[in-house]
């Protein structure tokens, strides 16, 4: 892509400011209709109820669970492992980014356990207004 013209990005922020104020203005008037009714009350209210009935079942039956040990040795694996995988993906970050730092996209083919993986590192650009990202 040829560099940007003198006002090409001035254009295009001041396209965005305007086309953020105008769905400010959208929302606003959106949130002057409210969806109520007595009938729609009650069943709010009732739906409340059931969930609330709904919550106590279930943790009645999980308190059922933490008195089994083989439930609890393997919801702490389950902790632990979250854990490690975490740290290894950190570390596989890390290490992907110290590789071919050249290239927008590189992409690596590797063989694990019999599995055909790839793996594919990008390089981001990311562009922040006023500290905040667009997206």
């Amino acid at each position: 892509m040829p560099d940007p013209k003198p006002h090409q990005i001035e254009n295009l922020l001041l396209e965005l400011v305007e086309l953020k104020e105008k769905l400010q203005d959208a929302r606003a008037i959106l949130r002057g209709y409210k969806v109520t009714s007595d009938r729609l009350t009650q069943l709010k209210r009732a739906k409340k109820d059931l969930g609330d009935q709904m919550e106590e079942e279930k943790k009645n039956i999980e308190d059922e669970f933490l008195e089994d040990t083989d439930y609890e040795n393997a919801h702490n694996d389950e902790l632990d492992y979250k854990n490690k995988i975490k740290d290894k993906n950190a570390e596989l970050r890390k290490l992907m980014a110290e590789v071919n730092k050249n290239q927008d996209l590189s992409t690596y083919d590797y063989n694990i356990k019999g599995e055909p993986m790839k793996v594919q590192v990008q390089r981001v650009v990311k562009v922040f207004i006023n500290g905040k990202e667009e997206k």
